[in-house]
């Protein structure tokens, strides 16, 4: 484990707070007059998009919406809800969603104040020098973190390799944590979305990156998704599970940002871009087998306290754990081998599948190194 570290958060977390009454507030502090809601079509239908700006309006803010995020947003999304940002010369953005909307609204924010298109950025190599225009990130999931964290990742429609673009400069000025907003979210899309901060709060934990400080936030959210997880994915109207899972997976995305994820988020986003899979789906796939092949180069230490966090022995070896993870994925209704998924495998390139994942950054801070017969071989033992 590294003994220098840097953990640096700017972002402002409002917990608790009425997402309306706290994002009125925050416009006030900033002063902006016009604002950008970025959102899906799914919130839109709910009624939560229009509901949210009928009362920021209340505020005399002016708000233009975009709900065009899918739930794998591209860049074409990111250029359309530029476009309407510049045209109306917005000087902020809300966030409204899962991970999708966050990472778009991050994107816009950071067009807004460094100009240029996210290509130039994601494959150019252009530099980011001057901090985003304001975005008050309000999260409707616990699972993706991206409120906390500094990445914004677009697929790239003509490129097949998932590529974030980092920067400190890109942070959410404020992330909105109202549990409230998850209460209407199904029980499959909890579950989906609860096992992702499952998995950055693991591959933290035991990742090469891992510190002091990241170990504490990872081990945390581990212990509340664990217990909360299974209670708010059967009772969506569960508060205290929701609070839990909100809390958790915020701590899960500050640790994931700082110490950095491995081999299971590595395979799924070549997985999730050849299966056109939900990014939480492909994760609880992949979770049992890949943790079977890391466990052996993780401390000895390590392992106890995931036994703990299972309600395990301290003495249980690999396979107990590797179990114990099992069955939370098949409780929570999500798959774990391909079959499950109903939809035609015969025309994927698998070969290219675990040579894709071999050029994700994210696989180099796995705590066990992979080759792509690796990679290969752990996509058969999910069916592949």
């Amino acid at each position: 484990m590294p003994n220098n570290f840097v953990f640096y958060l700017p972002t402002r977390i409002i917990f608790g707070t009425p997402a309306a009454e706290a994002l009125a507030n925050e416009l006030a502090l900033l002063n902006v007059a016009r604002v950008l809601l970025v959102s899906d079509p799914g919130l839109a239908e709910l009624g939560l998009v229009d509901g949210l700006r009928r009362e920021v309006v209340q505020a005399g803010t002016h708000i233009t919406t975009f709900t065009g995020v899918s739930t794998n947003p591209t860049t074409v999304e990111v250029t359309a809800g530029l476009e309407l940002a510049r045209q109306n010369q917005v000087q902020a953005i809300i966030a409204l969603g899962g991970g999708s909307p966050i990472d778009v609204g991050k994107a816009i924010a950071m067009l807004m104040a460094n100009g240029g298109s996210y290509a130039d950025y994601q494959w150019g190599g252009k530099a980011i020098t001057r901090r985003s225009l304001p975005l008050l990130a309000v999260p409707t999931t616990a699972g993706t973190g991206s409120e906390v964290s500094k990445v914004a990742v677009i697929v790239d429609p003509e490129n097949p390799l998932k590529k974030g673009v980092l920067n400190p400069l890109m942070f959410a000025h404020a992330a909105i944590l109202d549990p409230e907003l998850t209460r209407s979210l199904p029980g499959w899309l909890t579950a989906a979305t609860g096992i992702d901060a499952f998995t950055h709060a693991l591959e933290t934990f035991i990742g090469r990156r891992a510190n002091p400080y990241t170990d504490q936030l990872a081990l945390c959210a581990l212990r509340k998704i664990w217990s909360a997880l299974p209670q708010a994915a059967a009772n969506g109207q569960n508060l205290a599970a929701r609070q839990d899972m909100m809390l958790a997976a915020t701590w899960a995305g500050m640790a994931m940002d700082h110490a950095g994820l491995g081999l299971i988020h590595a395979l799924s986003g070549p997985l999730t871009g050849h299966l056109h899979l939900h990014h939480g789906v492909a994760n609880a796939l992949l979770l049992p087998a890949v943790l079977r092949f890391n466990l052996p180069a993780v401390a000895a230490e390590k392992k106890q306290l995931l036994a703990g966090v299972m309600s395990l022995p301290p003495s249980s070896d690999d396979g107990a754990l590797v179990e114990a993870v099992t069955q939370l994925v098949q409780q929570l209704g999500l798959p774990t081998h391909l079959r499950e998924l109903n939809r035609p495998l015969d025309g994927v390139n698998w070969d290219a599948v675990a040579q894709e994942t071999t050029q994700m950054v994210l696989i180099h801070n796995n705590p066990r190194p992979a080759s792509a017969a690796d990679c290969r071989q752990l996509l058969r033992e999910v069916g592949a």
